[in-house]
């Protein structure tokens, strides 16, 4: 499994989650009791973005090939993004 390591807008650790890879990212930082702003259920999209802080090139950002809008290479929307297996701990930061 790769690791992630989730940490608050003042960089300081949330979490460190073993994430399953190919599986969505906030389906699992949920299960993990990870908060993350979301309002996806709701259809207010992008409420779930994340920075990617470390190892980018390990990120899927688009593992459900749903549409999205376009975004910078540091961001990612946790619910239809996943993980490649890596040794890298890939570090994301929630916007709120």
């Amino acid at each position: 499994m790769t690791l992630i390591r989730i940490e608050d807008e003042k960089w300081e650790l949330i979490k460190e989650v073993p994430i399953e890879t190919w599986k969505t990212l906030l389906k699992q930082l949920e299960a993990a009791e990870v908060e993350i702003p979301n309002a996806c259920r709701t259809g207010m999209c992008a409420a779930c973005m994340c920075y990617i802080e470390k190892w980018a090139e390990h990120v899927v950002k688009n593992l459900k090939w749903e549409p999205a809008f376009p975004l910078w290479e540091d961001e990612v929307m946790t619910c239809i993004a996943g993980v490649e297996e890596t040794d890298e701990i890939i570090i994301l930061q929630t916007m709120s």
